[in-house]
């Protein structure tokens, strides 16, 4: 539960915060109501709320005073911050801008709306206890989350981890101790480093190699930038252990492409193997392009033997595994050929178990078997292939319930749009009747009621807020007459719009 004080000077608001808003269903508990700004800063002496409601017109101290004095306050300016007033102040909104506050209400405040906000204030602040959370946990785990999802907040948790710009610009390296000889130490690498205008984070993989994460904390268009510093990173490195293999993967801006530059360093890591790992850097630009066979060629066989796993097929498995083997087979470096197809295929697996519901986090066995190093590769390949695929449609066969989340979820977003049911149910990958009957035992509404009731409530602020015709509110939430709209209207607030347009305090907290 995080904890809320309210500040507002009239006595009916301060008991309308306290009986008609449902704090403790929404993840809130308000602990705390006053009546001025200095009251507030007297709580907080005593207590840090996690978020503040606060009117603008007070006595003693206004609205404007108490947010400007808790920016000031090393313990108080990360306090989430909501400002609510009667009325519209243009030098109020410039304030509520510059100080970053969350929300600028007016009132009359509608009940729904309060909670609409207070959910996703909580999931804000959920995701920012997260990502402070992911400070403690070790760079393995956070790059290994950010490389398997790519999604916003696991970048923004790793940035946050390395301390870099958000828009930083970054490569990764990779150093291959020689095989018989014993590598560096990742706190070797990392006092060798020190000093360095490029910044780094440093982890060990488990084979012992060591990962760099190396970005330029330097803005574009200043004298050094990212190439450069990477450059003096591993002239030093490669004079320290002349007998490692260092791989530098291409660039990317704010670690958008992870997964990209990890899939780069597997075939500079592959063409090594090939070289019996020869000493010396290798930069992923100036790779060989003079290969033997194509990307393209070995992508569409791994396509077709992913493609019969997520169906779990186990004929079409055992076909595209062994086409897949053939054709690697036929290259003129078949074991760099192989390392780099699977390292494809395996990004692939593992994409699909995570879409079905697995842990990333914890691959399991089949993600990585030693291919190719305990006999037949064919038939490695189809074993760990038909085991993912059993484990996949088992997860697969608990998924509907998920997939039904998510489409609810699409229909609170696109409520205005024209959507039929049996469209719904084709997009999620559901039966329609099956959808129907559990749409309504998640929602507790029919399908048709449910966007009614979406429509209706999202044509209650517009009459409540706007000047808007009645026909220009029903146009706008996807009714074909205003008669059809006023008949849904009335039916469920049993009212017409218009009378409800005049009486405003119905749903209002005044």
């Amino acid at each position: 539960m995080y904890n809320v004080l309210v500040v507002d000077d009239e006595p009916f608001m301060l008991e309308g915060w306290r009986t008609m808003v449902d704090w403790e269903s929404h993840g809130f508990r308000l602990c705390w109501a006053v009546s001025d700004g200095r009251e507030a800063l007297e709580v907080m002496e005593r207590e840090v709320p996690d978020l503040v409601f606060t009117d603008l017109q007070m006595p003693v101290m206004d609205g404007l005073e108490l947010i400007r004095q808790m920016k000031q306050s090393q313990g108080l300016k990360e306090i989430k911050t909501v400002i609510v007033s009667g009325y519209s102040r243009f030098d109020a909104a410039q304030f509520a801008i510059r100080h970053q506050i969350e929300q600028y209400l007016l009132k009359p405040l509608i009940e729904e709306e309060i909670h609409e906000l207070l959910d996703s204030l909580r999931l804000d602040m959920d995701q920012r206890n997260s990502m402070e959370a992911s400070a403690s946990e070790s760079l393995s785990i956070v790059f290994a989350r950010a490389l398997q999802e790519e999604s916003e907040e696991a970048r923004t948790a790793l940035t946050s981890r390395l301390g870099c710009l958000a828009e930083a610009t970054g490569r990764l390296i990779v150093l291959d101790a020689k095989a018989g000889k014993p590598g560096p130490t990742m706190e070797e690498v990392e006092a060798e480093l020190s000093g360095l205008p490029a910044g780094f984070g440093c982890m060990e993989e488990p084979s012992g190699s060591i990962g760099l994460l190396v970005w330029s904390p330097q803005q574009d268009g200043q004298e050094e930038g990212l190439d450069a510093g990477i450059r003096r990173m591993v002239e030093r490195l490669s004079g320290r252990w002349p007998s490692c293999s260092i791989y530098v993967s291409g660039e990317t801006r704010g670690w958008r492409h992870l997964r990209q530059l990890n899939t780069q360093l597997q075939e500079l890591r592959s063409r090594g193997l090939y070289n019996k790992g020869r000493a010396g850097v290798f930069w992923y630009e100036h790779r060989d392009e003079q290969t033997h066979w194509r990307w393209e060629d070995a992508a569409s066989r791994a396509e077709a033997l992913l493609a019969a796993v997520e169906r779990n097929d186990f004929s079409a498995i055992e076909e595209a595994a062994t086409a897949l083997v053939e054709f690697v087979e036929g290259t003129h470096k078949p074991a760099s050929s192989l390392t780099a197809t699977l390292s494809y295929l395996q990004g692939g697996l593992l994409r699909a178990y995570h879409k079905a519901g697995g842990d990333p986090a914890n691959p399991p066995e089949w993600i990585l078997p030693p291919y190719g190093l305990l006999g037949n590769v064919r038939e490695q390949l189809s074993a760990a292939c038909l085991q993912a695929a059993g484990q996949i449609d088992e997860l697969n066969s608990k998924r509907p319930e998920g997939r039904l989340q998510e489409a609810v979820a699409f229909v609170t977003d696109h409520y205005r749009e024209k959507l039929q049911l049996k469209d719904l149910a084709e997009l999620f990958r559901l039966n329609p009747v099956y959808m129907g009957q559990q749409f309504k035992r998640v929602t507790g509404y029919c399908f048709n009621d449910y966007m009614h009731l979406l429509r209706i409530k999202e044509a209650k602020k517009l009459l409540l807020r706007t000047d808007l015709k009645v026909s220009t509110i029903a146009n706008e939430l996807g009714y074909h007459s205003t008669e059809y709209f006023g008949s849904v209207f009335k039916s469920l607030t049993k009212v017409s719009p218009s009378a409800y347009k005049s009486n405003q305090k119905g749903d209002c907290l005044e």
